[in-house]
Parts: structure tokens; C-alpha cells; sequence
């Protein structure tokens, strides 16, 4: 019987390996993701990086110079929001074809709480449970 258990912990303890590769090996995909999306009016593109941040902006054409201040700005607003869903997306795409799932729940459950960057870097109990730092977003 002891052997059993022996087993079934070997089991588990692979079976932990081979997920914690998987996400780690799917945060360094989604670290080196870039999305350009256009606005609907093709008056700007956007491109942002893995963690939301625009890198990039462009005027394809010279429509721009015709529009208000506030029609442009929708218009960068509009493309920033589209390449922030579609990085999203494919983040959790990416997470879902690593054999897990994202945590979506907001009503503070402990996978709410859990630093995935310390977990997969070897952090603690404590420091992969400790609270995060608040101060809102800090994309651009």
C-alpha cells in the first residue's frame, strides 16, 4: 500500500513538472506577442505589446489632418481597445492549449492572489500569495 502512494506522489509530482513547463514555456510565448490592429476608419494603427502597452502608432494615410482632435482620438482609442481584446484573446488561447486555464473569478479566491511569474520562477508560498501591488494600471 505504501508503494502505491509512493506512486501516486512520483505521479503527481510529474504531473506538476510537466505543468509548470507548459506555462512557463506559455509565458514566454505570450511575452513575445504583438498585435497591430487599424482603426475602422483606417485613419490609425496601433500596436501593443504582450502586456498592453502600445509600441507602436501610425498614420497610414493623411485622413487624420481632416479630423477634430476628439474624431482622432477615438479613432486611436478605438484601434488600442481592438489590439488590447485581441491580445487577450490570444493570451488565453495560448494558456488553454498549455492544459489549463486562466483564472477569471473576481471574488478574491486564492487563485485570484497567486503571482504566476513567482510561482513559475520558484517563488515561496508566501511570495507567490502576497498581495500585489495596487495603483492601477500602469499601460500606457
Amino acid at each position: 500500500m505504501a508503494s502505491s502512494l509512493q506512486e501516486q506522489q512520483h505521479q503527481a509530482l510529474e504531473d506538476f513538472k510537466k505543468q509548470r513547463q507548459a506555462l512557463m514555456d506559455a509565458r514566454k510565448e505570450i511575452q513575445s506577442i504583438s498585435v497591430t490592429a487599424r482603426s475602422k476608419d483606417g485613419v490609425v494603427e496601433v500596436t501593443v505589446g504582450h502586456d498592453g502597452a502600445p509600441s507602436g502608432l501610425r498614420f497610414p494615410n493623411n485622413k487624420f489632418k481632416e479630423m477634430t482632435g476628439q474624431a482622432l482620438a477615438a479613432s486611436v482609442l478605438e484601434a488600442m481597445t481592438t489590439c488590447r481584446t485581441q491580445m487577450t484573446s490570444r493570451a488565453m488561447a495560448i494558456i488553454q492549449a498549455a492544459g489549463t486555464t486562466a483564472p477569471t473569478g473576481l471574488d478574491g479566491g486564492v487563485l485570484d492572489r497567486v503571482d504566476l511569474d513567482k510561482l513559475l520562477d520558484g517563488g515561496s508560498l508566501e511570495e507567490v500569495l502576497a498581495p500585489r501591488p495596487t495603483g492601477g494600471d500602469n499601460r500606457g
